[in-house]
């Protein structure tokens, strides 16, 4: 058996794939879950962005009766439909695109230089050459070997192509930076989807109010939303309002309060007493309207991160202390955190 790496442009590939040169082989797909159109429109976009996508696996044959040669595309078929689809005027991108110019439009409506870009994009493919079926089937025994195991974040995320999945995307996407730059996450975890788990939790709360949410819960709601998730817009000015007055608050960046388990109830409770949520009322009733002072509240917010870095401290803090202190992600420290934010939000801590 060769495995020959070679690369092919998008124009090339659908032209073979039209001539039937390349075809689909069933008996490898492994799913029968078609992509739904957010899946297939972020596939086209990350081409039109010119960012990489995962390499495609064929494997070449000859049938002895015709004498011709074909390949079958082994892994990567539903990426290779959704190209062929846009290649044909098929499918058209989404109104959510992170192009502007591209917004809802199929191929032909794109501007040339889009539809240049797209046509010139090199595929990377795999090609496997004078390969039995059990040589293809061990090649995906041993790279399923030697891969990282997924955690829950990201088996969600391969598991589900919905509404859901692309609006915690966006998310991640569009405020992961300021995640680091403000010190909630450095790179690594970043890169393993901790960003996403982070705002997954923080609508489950906006949702269905604080509590320690397991791998079940967060699957559940993806599961539940898949199709549809009538709250985003809601849920997206709630959040990036929220991060946007956090980063107005320079004096508690990169401090105790940035702790992904502190950030999450600090979240919650700026959110929460600015635009009170039903889901959090019973835990805590807002003023409102909501006067914001922002002397009173850096002094308090840096208040409480002297507490948590101080190895003593008034005796009235130590519930707050208690909570940041062990079972971080349990209801009762969740909830402790989010009061204790809330009040420091408002004239009544100190």
């Amino acid at each position: 058996m060769l495995i020959t790496p070679t690369n092919i442009t998008v124009a090339d590939y659908c032209q073979a794939m039209n001539r039937h040169e390349i075809i689909v082989n069933r008996d490898y797909q492994r799913s029968d879950k078609v992509w739904p159109p957010a899946a297939k429109s972020f596939l086209i976009e990350t081409i039109l962005l010119n960012y990489p996508i995962p390499k495609l696996f064929l494997f070449q044959r000859t049938d002895l009766r015709s004498r011709k040669t074909f390949k079958e595309i082994v892994d990567g078929q539903q990426r290779s439909q959704t190209i062929l689809d846009f290649f044909e005027d098929k499918i058209p991108l989404s109104q959510s695109c992170e192009i502007e110019e591209a917004e809802g439009k199929r191929y032909s409506e794109l501007d040339e230089e889009f539809q240049q870009t797209f046509l010139d994009y090199s595929l990377s493919v795999d090609l496997f050459v004078a390969a039995t079926t059990d040589n293809i089937r061990e090649i995906f025994r041993r790279i399923n070997s030697y891969t990282v195991p997924l955690n829950p974040e990201e088996k969600r995320h391969a598991i589900y192509q919905g509404g859901f999945k692309w609006f915690i995307h966006k998310l991640s996407t569009k405020h992961d930076q300021n995640l680091i730059d403000i010190g909630v996450f450095t790179e690594k975890p970043l890169i393993r989807m901790a960003d996403s788990k982070l705002f997954t939790e923080l609508i489950h709360a906006f949702l269905y109010g604080i509590t320690k949410t397991s791998a079940k819960n967060l699957d559940n709601l993806y599961k539940s939303y898949d199709s549809d998730f009538p709250e985003q817009q809601e849920i997206e000015k709630r959040i990036s309002a929220t991060i946007d007055f956090i980063l107005s608050i320079e004096e508690i960046h990169q401090s105790a309060l940035m702790k992904s388990y502190n950030f999450y109830s600090l979240m919650l409770a700026i959110s929460h007493t600015r635009f009170p949520a039903d889901s959090l009322i019973s835990l805590y009733q807002p003023q409102v309207p909501y006067a914001f002072d922002r002397n009173y509240v850096v002094a308090n917010l840096t208040y409480l991160i002297d507490v948590l870095d101080s190895d003593s401290f008034d005796g009235k803090f130590k519930t707050f202390v208690a909570a940041t202190s062990s079972d971080t992600n349990g209801t009762q420290n969740r909830q402790t955190r989010f009061k204790w934010f809330c009040k420091a939000l408002e004239p009544s801590l100190l």
